[in-house]
């Protein structure tokens, strides 16, 4: 089943001219549906491949099956119905393909000539032609018969000569068939079979005949034959046409090599494997092989045969006078099966290899840092021309942390925005960032930093009994640093304490810090429980560095502690405070 499907697949599509490219199809042939003689309905014939219309009704046999009760000549009356029926001698067949009456109507001949296995080691070592009376009286008689030296077929279809010579025609799938007859006189019961002679190949035209799977792949495959009563004629069957020669004077080799046969379609059949000529010799009667099945319909048809050699027509391609074989023509069941297999292997190798690398790109995305671009800045980029504390441009990658740039108004003192991020935490940037930038905790206002040596007294923190401080904003603005102030912030990287839209007063700016030029300096404080400590020095002027619209002040130095080593981007990591 799975060769024809996948030998479908390759190359039957379209009606049954299943080899359209054949430079020399047939022309469709009127095919007019055989009507039913009889219905078969013994469910022992399950596989006919082989019948002889007689004067009373039929000889059918089953192929190569396994039952013993079907391994029978079985003889039917005009109505199908079993009437008689003859056992094999001997072992038995193996896988009868075709039954022949000779020409004389005395002698039934049996060919035992099917082999699946052809092709593989398990193929049988000689071929069975039995022959026995017409009436079934007695037992068949077998004589053995073998192919040339590696020469191995499947065979299905048997003629006889008008001297009663057997000749036996290969099926082949696509490509000539072959003829064989035996080199020598047949033996009976011998074990080693007569060698057979090769004496000529028969090239089968496509046709147009509609059919099933079955048939398409088969519209050029020989599988039954049959000779006239009187031997003037013979045919040779396909699934899907019969084809029928004139013979002269009994040669029916030259008659197959010689003569243009006419065709008559056989559409639609199930698998018709059988054929054979009317007792009158006006009709043909066909069955087929109902692989097992018992429950499908299976009738014996019959067919008027065509009087007229079909036109034969010429494929575009291949124009007037093409010729040679379809790129297909000679490939065998097994060689259309090893290539779907080896195109459904390849897929899947394909789907194998997609799936790996999609999984080895989900990898290496997952192990890459989340931003791994080149941060440096551009010329004239607004992002990275101011420079934060350390005089490095600032990086965005950390949260709180702000954007170098000119502040937008209407934020704080020096017009920065406090919910802009920097690379580090509260770290002050451009405009409007606070020194620390820590989010205010459980409600409670800022504190400073804790007094450091060398650094300017920090102002008194807020007191019991002093005015509430207004509501806590967002972090502000910060610069590359925890803590690190830019221009425009205030120091600590609180929200801004002066008035907001006429809401309370501005607190007057303390001791410069270590906040860039333009941000609001809170007044120092001394550590939490302490009282305010004095200053280390006079306070900076106006405008100075770290007062409010300032910028003009002294820049940080180093060596200025905190500030100096944090203002660095590589001081960011040295500072056992930060990295805790």
């Amino acid at each position: 089943m799975f060769p024809a499907v996948a030998a479908i697949g390759l190359v039957m599509v379209g009606p049954s001219s299943a080899f359209a490219d054949d430079p020399d199809p047939t022309v469709s042939v009127k095919a007019t549906a055989g009507k039913s003689v009889c219905k078969i309905t013994d469910p022992r014939l399950d596989e006919l491949s082989g019948m002889v219309a007689t004067s009373t009704g039929f000889i059918v046999i089953n192929d190569s099956t396994n039952i013993a009760t079907h391994q029978k000549i079985f003889f039917l009356d005009t109505k199908c119905k079993v009437v008689d029926e003859q056992s094999y001698s001997g072992k038995g067949p193996r896988d009868p393909e075709d039954l022949i009456l000779s020409s004389d109507k005395k002698t039934l001949w049996i060919a035992d000539i099917g082999d699946n296995d052809y092709d593989k080691d398990s193929r049988r070592p000689s071929l069975t032609l039995w022959t026995m009376p017409v009436d079934g009286s007695k037992k068949p008689a077998i004589h053995r018969v073998s192919y040339p030296d590696g020469d191995n077929h499947d065979a299905e279809a048997l003629l006889l000569t008008g001297d009663n010579i057997p000749l036996i025609i290969t099926k082949e799938i696509g490509k000539a068939a072959s003829i064989y007859q035996p080199s020598a006189a047949l033996k009976t019961n011998n074990e080693v079979g007569v060698p057979l002679k090769k004496v000529g190949e028969l090239k089968v035209n496509a046709t147009e005949t509609a059919a099933n799977p079955y048939g398409r792949i088969g519209n050029k495959t020989i599988d039954g034959g049959a000779i006239s009563p009187d031997g003037s004629k013979v045919v040779l069957r396909t699934y899907t046409d019969a084809l029928e020669w004139d013979v002269t004077g009994g040669d029916v080799l030259s008659a197959l090599l010689k003569g243009k046969p006419r065709t008559t379609g056989l559409p639609n059949e199930t698998l018709g494997e059988a054929i054979t000529y009317s007792a009158d010799g006006s009709l043909f009667y066909t069955v087929s092989d109902m692989s097992g099945d018992t429950e499908a319909a299976n009738s014996i048809l019959k067919y008027t045969p065509a009087t007229t050699v079909a036109t034969i027509k010429k494929a575009s391609s291949g124009g007037a006078g093409g010729s040679g074989n379809a790129w297909y023509s000679d490939l065998t069941i097994d060689q259309i099966t090893y290539a779907v297999g080896g195109i459904g292997v390849l897929g899947l190798i394909l789907v194998a290899v997609g799936i790996f690398g999609i999984r080895g790109h989900r990898k290496r995305v997952a192990s890459q840092p989340a931003w791994a671009g080149d941060d440096s800045p551009e010329p004239g980029d607004p992002e990275t021309e101011l420079i934060g504390v350390g005089g490095v441009p600032q990086r965005n990658g950390v949260y709180g942390g702000a954007r170098s740039g000119p502040a937008p108004p209407g934020y704080g003192p020096g017009g920065g925005n406090p919910n802009r991020s920097g690379p580090v935490y509260g770290a002050g940037g451009g405009g409007g960032g606070q020194q620390y930038g820590r989010p205010p905790q459980g409600g409670q206002p800022p504190r400073g930093p804790q007094q450091q040596p060398g650094q300017p007294p920090r102002g008194p923190q807020q007191q019991p009994g002093q005015p509430a401080r207004g509501p806590q904003q967002q972090p502000g603005r910060g610069g590359p640093v925890y803590g690190g102030g830019g221009g425009g912030g205030q120091q600590y990287g609180q929200p801004p304490r002066g008035p907001q839209q006429g809401q309370r007063p501005q607190r007057p700016a303390g001791p410069p810090g270590q906040g860039g030029g333009g941000g609001q300096a809170q007044g120092p404080r001394p550590p939490q429980g302490q009282g305010p400590r004095p200053a280390q020095g006079p306070p900076r002027a106006p405008g100075g560095y770290g007062q409010p619209g300032g910028g003009q002040g002294r820049p940080p130095q180093r060596g200025d502690g905190y500030a100096d080593r944090n203002g660095r981007p590589e001081g960011r990591f040295d500072n056992p405070g930060y990295r805790r």
